[in-house]
Parts: C-alpha cells; structure tokens; sequence
C-alpha cells in the first residue's frame, strides 16, 4: 500500500489562499488520512468522493509528503490509480 503526491500545478484563480497545488492520493482512506494528519491537513480539505477521493496539498508542504513516504507520481499514473478505484467500484 501507498501514498502518492502529483505534480505541482498554478490555480492562479482557484480564490484560494495558496495559488500552488498538487494532489495527496493513496491506496486506501486510511493510508491518505494518516498522512495528511502528519503533514497537519485539516480533514474539512479532504475531498470525499467514490473513487476520486484525495486532498489537494499546497505545493509547500509537497516535499514533506514525500519525505514521510509518499510516491512522487505524474499525471497519467493518477489516471490509472483513478481508473482502477473506479473499476473496482463498478465490481
């Protein structure tokens, strides 16, 4: 099992308060919100959905993710981690 961060994308009109953005996935809830509590995310940021679930983690806090364990994935390996949830949701 694992987490993984994306690479870092600019919403520059996200109204947010970071403009800089990657995504926090895992292979499992569990995994994803144990690492977001150690990196200090707040749950309320936690995007629940059934197979699109992750957090979006400002860019600052990427390097951190990694050194706690998390993959550093590129786009089209969160695409097939999607893929797969999504299939194995449809059974």
């Amino acid at each position: 099992m694992a987490t993984y961060v994306d690479t870092v994308r600019h919403y520059p009109d996200a109204g947010l308060r970071y403009t800089d953005y990657c995504h926090l996935l895992g292979d499992t809830v569990d995994e994803l919100h144990a690492l977001a509590d150690a990196l200090g995310l707040p749950r309320r940021i936690y995007q629940d959905h059934p197979w699109r679930w992750h957090y979006d983690l400002p860019a600052h806090l990427r390097a951190r993710a990694v050194e706690l364990g998390a993959l550093s994935v590129e786009m089209h390996q969160v695409g097939a981690l999607l893929k797969a949830r999504r299939a194995a949701l449809r059974g």
